[in-house]
């Protein structure tokens, strides 16, 4: 057998079907499950974490894609966007992580095997871009942004890609996903004297996610959530104890410091950082908190998306009234 297709017999479907991808855990991670929860520095939730139905995380459930890859791409259908210097077309960990998960839920409700293949590809690339050494591994972005040189990395991209991999093992039972995902979810961990982090304890002992992690501590909501879902898909294949503490960790700032973000009546704050925010991002973050309400049965994160909606809705009704002209209303929508 060929190599490439020896790769493409590893990674077929697993036998659980399509109905059902949250099958039991596989034997090599049950160990996980039996280990006691590591020692940390920072305050944890004590909420029992619940399981999601696939079709109830984010990414999924959507419309299927195309069968041709929109937008830029190269020779093999993988994304890039125009993000380097003048407009040079790279790899972007984030839409190659967000559009990985859309290729495997398209496949789950199509079962054409073409968008597992695509899928395949971005896991594939993200792996080549990856960076570290034999147990930890970064997924940084190899172009310059502001003052982040090519290799910074952060949170959101790093989350999405755990959450990508994990989704892909267990669609497809593939083993060196796994190998991909835990040398990812080890850089979540604390180790202050590496150069490259995005784990950030306070004074006061919150645990935050940071999406811009070069000495500002911006606290980005969005991106702080998304780290959160991917130790959360992590930990749904592997029971691991350092991902659940993590993961309660994240669960609790967002419990106790959600308040800081929203502004009545208007969009609730991209990060702490600024006073101003999108309604890109305050309908994320609605999404999101209907999503940490799933993951932990607390009906106080439904409440809080209940309550950014309202803010949603009074905000959209002031614009209309005081905007000069139609123009200008759809500028801000």
């Amino acid at each position: 057998m060929l190599p490439s297709a020896a790769a493409a017999a590893a990674e077929e479907p697993s036998p659980y079907g399509l109905a059902e991808v949250w099958a039991p855990v596989a034997a090599d991670t049950t160990k996980a499950r039996n280990q006691k929860r590591p020692k940390v520095n920072f305050k944890v939730g004590d909420w029992k974490l619940k399981k999601v139905r696939w079709k109830d995380l984010r990414f999924n459930g959507g419309e299927p894609l195309a069968i041709e890859t929109e937008g830029p791409q190269d020779d093999q259908g993988i994304p890039m966007r125009p993000l380097g210097e003048d407009g040079t077309l790279v790899y972007n960990p984030t839409v190659l992580a967000q559009q990985g998960m859309k290729r495997l839920d398209t496949y789950l409700q199509t079962g054409n095997k073409h968008h597992l293949r695509q899928a395949r590809k971005y896991a594939d690339k993200l792996k080549d871009l990856s960076d570290g050494g034999k147990k930890r591994r970064w997924q940084p972005h190899w172009y310059a942004l502001s003052v982040h040189e090519p290799g910074w990395v952060n949170s959101n991209s790093h989350g999405l890609t755990l959450s990508f991999l994990s989704r892909y093992y267990k669609v497809t039972s593939a083993k060196k996903r796994l190998r991909q995902a835990h040398k990812l979810m080890a850089a979540f961990e604390q180790r202050p004297r590496n150069q490259r982090w995005f784990s950030d304890v306070t004074a006061k002992r919150y645990l935050w996610f940071e999406h811009w992690p070069d000495g500002r501590n911006d606290r980005t909501l969005n991106a702080h959530i998304n780290a959160l879902f991917g130790i959360y898909d992590y930990w749904r294949v592997t029971g691991d104890p350092l991902a659940e503490v993590y993961l309660l960790g994240g669960l609790k700032t967002v419990r106790d410091k959600l308040y800081r973000f929203r502004r009545k009546g208007e969009l609730s704050r991209y990060s702490l950082s600024g006073t101003t925010g999108s309604l890109h991002y305050h309908e994320t973050h609605i999404e999101q908190l209907r999503i940490l309400a799933r993951m932990t049965g607390d009906k106080w994160f439904a409440k809080q998306a209940d309550v950014f909606q309202r803010d949603e809705d009074q905000w959209k009704v002031c614009l209309l009234y005081t905007s000069p002209s139609p123009r200008d209303l759809i500028a801000h929508l």
